[in-house]
């Protein structure tokens, strides 16, 4: 298998702000998190997550803990999604702040904000949510939500346009993510095609069951955002 290399990452202004921050982590709050990263239980829930790390007393005074969460995952993310080590993506992620106009970064600096991400970014539950979130990306388009508008058209008949009988119309909308953009797609839907979409999603949903318990026998955990 040949080795992938990053060449660039694009990284927000305030997301270059967070990364800084964590320069500024007391030595005693970076263990502190670094503890709390590796017993932390892997859930794509955030609240869940930060409420584990919130149990660690040497990081009540970090405020932007969730922000701080979140970069560590989109650094391990970009990794795995490029198929790059993390000390490369790392390297990468540095060299980007150095060269824009939002933080200044001395070579030293730079040095240890990289041991520091290091440390962080390779914990194991960072790694797995981190690939899980990925997963659930890697397709050409990402439920966002979904609703149905349902309505009566009146079927008119003859010059004098008299209301001679209906039809019931579902209008099927789903709001999506396509190469970062949302969109909308509409779809027409009669009471049978209702009947179909609903034994659809139940069967669905009894196989998503029927998988839980099997991962749950293998004692394989399942991420998801409700957990």
């Amino acid at each position: 298998m040949s080795h992938r290399t990053i060449r660039s990452v694009e990284i927000p202004d305030e997301e270059q702000g967070v990364l800084a921050g964590f320069l500024k982590l007391s030595d005693l709050a970076l263990e502190g998190l670094e503890q709390a990263l590796r017993r932390a239980t892997p859930t794509l829930d955030t609240e869940a997550l930060i409420s584990q790390l919130r149990a660690e007393p040497t990081l009540a005074d970090v405020s932007d803990l969730t922000e701080v969460v979140g970069t560590l995952i989109s650094i391990a993310g970009t990794s795995y999604s490029a198929g790059t080590n993390v000390d490369e993506t790392l390297d990468v992620v540095i060299k980007s702040i150095k060269d824009g106009d939002i933080v200044k970064l001395t070579d030293a600096d730079a040095e240890i904000l990289k041991g520091r991400l290091a440390r962080l970014v390779k914990s194991t539950p960072v790694d797995i949510v981190a690939k899980a979130s990925e997963l659930l990306r890697a397709n050409d388009r990402t439920f966002q939500s979904v609703r149905i508008a349902t309505d009566l058209r009146p079927i008119y008949s003859g010059d004098n346009l008299t209301v001679a009988g209906g039809v019931i119309i579902h209008q099927f909308s789903i709001n999506a993510t396509h190469n970062g953009r949302r969109e909308t797609t509409y779809y027409a839907l009669d009471s049978i095609d209702l009947q179909a979409l609903n034994a659809v999603i139940s069967r669905a949903m009894k196989k998503d069951k029927a998988l839980r318990e099997y991962a749950s026998a293998a004692t394989t955990p399942i991420l998801s955002p409700s957990e």
